[in-house]
């Protein structure tokens, strides 16, 4: 037998879900080994921490040393420990709508899917927790709408009694998907150097596109701005019009005239 710690060895960390795999794999390690019953009820404590060991060794059968009898009644002291690994239909919801906000796009990210899903829903359905009809609905509502469009059309060519009215068997539904998005389909982007190398260039032409802009150099940037930033002026004189003559004004001319002139010129008649 494996010594307790090692890689190979079984171990149990005290959940319930665990403890019936924990008995088998120890069963199974203990019948190679070719382990006696007593034998057996002595190495089973070895895998389990003190406090556990403590309890388990005061249980009907490992005093009589019978591992038949000590297993039953470990087995009684932690309730559903029989049944397994146990699953709620909250943890399949939880699936559910994990992936159906996702992106299936793969054979890949389909079977993902899938082995996540099988594992809960069959268990349920086994326990009546759910029914078959409600297992398949359930897948189908976990494909988001794109995968659902795709596998839908796939169905409806294969299926000859294909209905929409009930949701299909999720087997067959995880069939069809499987071939809608193939990764050995020839022109799968995983498979096909072609597409790769086309889709890389079209994501290089869309950066470069992005990234274009004019460009010069850093002493032309800086004339261009110096250019923008120069202003010429010119400074333009106006001579101001003279200032109009009041009515005095034209006549104190007229009498400074008239003062020079003698009363017998001609000009004096005309001021007059």
């Amino acid at each position: 037998m494996p010594g307790p710690g090692s890689s190979k060895a079984p171990s149990f960390n005290g959940e319930t879900a665990d403890l019936l795999e924990f008995l088998e794999l120890f069963e199974d390690l203990a019948t190679s080994c070719a382990l006696s019953e007593a034998d057996k009820c002595k190495m089973v404590v070895r895998y389990v921490d003190q406090d556990t060991k403590r309890f388990w060794v005061t249980l009907g059968g490992f005093a009589s040393k019978d591992f038949t009898a000590l297993k039953t009644n470990i087995l009684a002291q932690y309730p559903g420990a029989s049944m397994g690994v146990r699953y709620t239909i909250r943890d399949l919801e939880r699936i559910v709508l994990n992936t159906a906000d996702s992106d299936i796009s793969t054979e890949t990210e389909l079977l993902q899917y899938y082995r996540q899903f099988r594992p809960v829903a069959v268990w349920l359905e086994a326990n009546s927790k759910i029914s078959a009809r409600e297992r398949d609905r359930y897948f189908w509502q976990g494909l988001p709408q794109s995968a659902r469009r795709a596998i839908d059309r796939r169905l409806e060519l294969k299926e000859a009694n294909y209905t929409r009215n009930e949701a299909t068997n999720f087997e067959k539904v995880l069939e069809a998907g499987r071939f809608v998005f193939s990764d050995d389909a020839f022109d799968a982007d995983l498979n096909e150097p072609i597409a790769s190398r086309l889709k890389s260039m079209r994501d290089t032409r869309g950066t470069r596109t992005k990234q274009t802009r004019p460009s010069w150099d850093s002493d032309d940037e800086e004339e261009r701005k110096d250019a923008r930033r120069e202003v010429h002026t010119k400074r333009v004189a106006f001579t101001p019009p003279p200032p109009a003559k009041t009515a005095m004004d034209e006549v104190e001319d007229l009498a400074r005239k008239m003062h020079g002139l003698d009363i017998g010129d001609i000009a004096y008649s005309g001021c007059y």
